[in-house]
């Protein structure tokens, strides 16, 4: 009696449903409760995110002494800084969410035509480049130190190897009967 629950269907479903559960990511599970109060510095590091990078000439050379600003898309709030002789910039302190970037130097104002997310407690970067007609070119890295466990090969190998073996399971508790031969 007790071998037959584990061949029933319903066991099998159960079994791939409480699977699929625990293998899909909830947002919500690592947001802490809103809170009225600003965030705190965390180990010398200021309350807020950090968007730092480069801005490059249309030669390619560092953008010295150039204002590099940040509006939020929500709050319309704004960040700016001038980059370094070597074209670097930091802008410290950001609120978590979604920015547009434009670049001023002596020559006009520049734009990056799409959004910069910042989250809160880490550093974004972006390298930006001066182009024609007022548009900057990004290319932008999370700056966290690489990328998180299921965006590298060995994280999708485990994804994929636990789901050909919850395949395989399935399938063994669903079958009806063995293939039977005349031969055997």
């Amino acid at each position: 009696m007790s071998a037959g629950i584990f061949r029933s269907r319903i066991f099998a479903i159960g079994v791939a449903g409480a699977l699929l559960l625990l293998l899909t990511p909830v947002a919500e599970f690592g947001q802490e409760a809103p809170s009225d109060e600003p965030a705190a510095a965390f180990d010398g590091m200021p309350a807020g995110g950090v968007l730092t990078g480069k801005v490059l000439g249309e030669d390619g050379r560092p953008a010295a002494n150039v204002t590099v600003q940040i509006r939020n898309l929500n709050s319309q709030r704004e960040y700016s800084v001038n980059t370094n002789a070597k074209g670097e910039y930091r802008l410290q302190g950001i609120d978590e969410g979604w920015y547009t970037m434009g670049v001023t130097t002596a020559r006009g104002d520049f734009n990056l035509n799409y959004g910069v997310y910042v989250k809160a407690g880490e550093t974004a970067k972006l390298t930006v480049s001066l182009k024609a007609g007022g548009i900057l070119e990004g290319k932008g890295g999370n700056g966290g130190g690489g990328k998180g466990f299921f965006q590298k090969p060995i994280g999708i190998l485990t994804i994929v190897a636990l789901g050909g073996a919850a395949g395989f399971g399935v399938y063994e508790l669903t079958k009806t009967k063995e293939e039977t031969s005349p031969i055997r």
